[in-house]
């Protein structure tokens, strides 16, 4: 169950990337909404999990989560995050660091969502 549910008009969004992190660096990673809307919905944010790493999120210019040792929900779960859903207008800001002193990982980064049409 997803809180709120999207319209029929809702624009869907999930645009999963992967990246591969050295030990002892980040990854930033921006999403922006596509659609000329004023709302973000976003109930799912699934990141890898791997230990020795922190996570961390930012909805606009708020951090919502994090750091943490453990992503909001692993990619393998693709779980609701947040209920009531979570909400931005401009962007969403995921920074994840390899904490890692020897191992290089590979990160997934998935954000599973709606635009709001107003329609």
């Amino acid at each position: 169950m997803i809180v709120p549910e999207p319209s029929p008009s809702d624009v869907p969004y999930n645009d999963p990337i992967s990246r591969s992190l050295d030990p002892g660096t980040q990854l930033v990673v921006t999403f922006e909404p596509t659609q000329q809307v004023t709302e973000f919905v976003l109930p799912t944010l699934a990141v890898s999990k791997h230990p020795n790493s922190s996570y961390e999120v930012w909805r606009d210019d708020e951090k919502i989560y994090g750091p943490a040792p453990i992503p909001p929900t692993d990619i393998d779960d693709l779980t609701a995050t947040w209920l009531p859903a979570r909400r931005f207008s401009s962007k969403l800001r995921i920074i994840v660091r390899n904490l890692s002193d020897t191992t290089t990982r590979t990160y997934s980064i998935q954000p599973i969502g709606w635009e709001v049409t107003g329609q």
